[in-house]
């Protein structure tokens, strides 16, 4: 005989959130014992992340995201043309 399961355990009433459970924040480690940033005293790590499901960014946090991301691709390119020019002034 087939054992059944009631695979419908999801509660309309909680209004936890999904992704950090309702505390606000997330971790970037799985656990706290494997982070070697955790603080014992604060209970935190610098792993720790704001939730943005239920904290989402304002529009002044999305452009500084923004203008980071610009920034760094712009260094990744500068460090990529250099590594190919070093790479070509090798070879004669």
């Amino acid at each position: 005989m087939a054992v059944q399961h009631d695979c419908d355990d999801y509660e309309d009433d909680a209004h936890e959130c999904a992704n950090c459970g309702g505390e606000g924040f997330t971790y970037g480690c799985s656990w706290d014992w494997q982070c070697d940033t955790y603080d014992e005293g604060e209970g935190t790590c610098l792993c720790t992340r704001r939730c943005e499901w239920c904290n989402p960014l304002t529009t002044a946090e999305l452009a500084e995201r923004s203008k980071l991301r610009d920034v760094l691709a712009t260094a990744l390119a500068k460090a990529n043309v250099e590594e190919m020019r070093a790479e070509q002034g090798g070879k004669s």
